[in-house]
């Protein structure tokens, strides 16, 4: 059951960041002002349209409480997101995602939120037993990062569990598109296609690419989503792509023609590496009447034009 929020007062945390711009773009653009937080972020797109912009540390209890009052529907996408610099930072990791979603759940509870809309990752799942892989699917860490997502989540249950909130955590996979993080691959390629050559840090991953903005479409569907309880849904594209035939791809949408080689001096430590993981959406489908609308060669000439037009 889809319902009209509209007329809801609407929040959204991290609207300066990556997945955060793309949401807020599709809020406005489906005549929503949301009160925004805006927090560090590498790359800060320019804002365009109405609404409130606030700027706190997740932790700070009164701001936080002070910021959420008199809304209706919190979208929760802040948070550092590279997997990889979480090994590095882990305290700051937990942090920000497991100590700030439980300073903002708390604050969500005593305003009497009515929704709260989390956006989690596909990290959490580890390495599956089987792909694609279901949102019933064991949780299990391989990186800090995906650690303090499972808290977050847990959080998230826990206060659907316990205070009766209505909530929806959804789990992107391998997100793309203009202004993604530095340490994104799409980036990566980018950047290291220069020199002459593309270097990525390992051939064999497969992973589940979709367009940042048919993961915005989500979000919002989310937010409509009628019912009480927590709901799960993967978000993706349900196709693998190795890191290979991705970078290979790029170059095709970049015009280009080098070689692409592996240099693993810079891959994820130990036995962390997760060498496939490719969603099951049936359950965003089914219940959000949700499908991804861009294929991954149209969403790679999308993001490169974007970037080429860049300041």
């Amino acid at each position: 059951m889809l319902i009209d929020f509209e007329n809801h007062r609407v929040g959204l945390i991290g609207a300066n960041g990556f997945i955060g711009s793309a949401i807020l773009t599709s809020l406005q653009q489906s005549g929503i002002a949301p009160r925004v937080h805006c927090g560090p972020t590498e790359t800060a797109p320019p804002f365009a349209g109405g609404g409130e912009y606030f700027s706190f540390d997740l932790a700070d209890t009164k701001r936080v409480e002070s910021w959420v009052s008199g809304l209706d529907v919190i979208i929760h996408a802040a948070g550092p997101p590279s997997v990889q610099r979480s090994f590095e930072m882990a305290e700051d990791y937990v942090r920000v995602h497991v100590q700030g979603t439980a300073t903002l759940l708390g604050a969500c509870r005593r305003a009497k939120v009515r929704r709260f809309v989390y956006i989690s990752s596909a990290e959490v799942y580890g390495r599956p037993q089987a792909n694609p892989v279901a949102e019933t699917h064991g949780l299990q860490a391989r990186s800090p990062y995906a650690a303090s997502k499972i808290g977050a989540e847990k959080l998230v249950e826990a206060h659907v569990e316990g205070f009766g909130l209505q909530a929806v955590i959804l789990r992107p996979f391998s997100i793309y598109g203009p202004h993604a993080h530095s340490d994104s691959l799409l980036s990566r390629v980018v950047a290291t296609s220069k020199s002459g050559r593309i270097r990525v840090r390992d051939f064999r991953p497969i992973r589940d690419y979709c367009y940042v903005n048919d993961l915005a479409t989500a979000v919002l569907g989310a937010c409509c989503l009628g019912g009480a309880g927590l709901r799960v849904f993967n978000i993706g594209s349900g196709k693998g792509t190795s890191v290979a035939d991705f970078a290979r791809l790029v170059a095709e949408a970049m015009g280009i023609d080098i070689p692409i080689v592996e240099d693993r001096t810079d891959s994820r430590p130990g036995n962390s590496e997760i060498f496939e993981l490719v969603a099951d959406i049936t359950a965003a489908r089914d219940a959000l009447g949700w499908i991804p609308e861009t294929d991954l060669l149209r969403g790679l000439g999308l993001t490169l034009s974007a970037k080429s037009g860049e300041p």
